[in-house]
């Protein structure tokens, strides 16, 4: 009898912040087990991203002979290729960041579960960006760990 896949999704521009979030949260056990799982597959999606992202950046923005981007005088600004426009760059950009990307979570799906139930009962208050986290990270373990299990 095989396992059933147990897998969660995010977008590419929230991996920083549910990483960050899950920091926070007082966990223990095998819930914190699950957090530090968790956690290093978001580090390395989120390389994943950076790596895209500067490849990205590559086709649309000028790069010297090292590879390397060129600025402007500000010493801040990429200069565009001149084949593109800013709103073809910012387009394909946006499309990489509002990209799913999923993480198979079936070999640890224990810790994964004692996570999910951490956070279904955390008797902490939060705000701001670690409750907007929260709601994005528990929807995803809700959907593989709530009712429909």
């Amino acid at each position: 009898m095989s396992k059933t896949s147990v897998q969660l999704r995010f977008k590419n521009g929230e991996l920083v912040n549910v990483y960050q979030a899950l920091q926070e949260y007082k966990l223990k056990g095998r819930a914190s087990l699950g957090r530090t799982w968790l956690g290093k597959r978001l580090v390395d999606a989120d390389k994943q991203f950076n790596e895209d992202r500067i490849a990205t950046q590559k086709v649309y923005f000028k790069t010297d002979d090292d590879g390397e981007f060129v600025y402007q005088a500000d010493k801040k600004t990429l200069i565009l290729k001149d084949d593109y426009t800013m709103a073809e760059a910012q387009s394909n950009f946006d499309e990489l960041i509002n990209e799913e990307i999923t993480i198979d979570v079936s070999q640890y799906s224990e810790r994964i579960k004692a996570l999910y139930q951490a956070l279904e009962d955390y008797p902490y208050e939060m705000d701001g960006q670690v409750a907007q986290v929260y709601a994005i990270l528990f929807d995803e373990l809700d959907k593989a760990y709530g009712k429909g299990e």
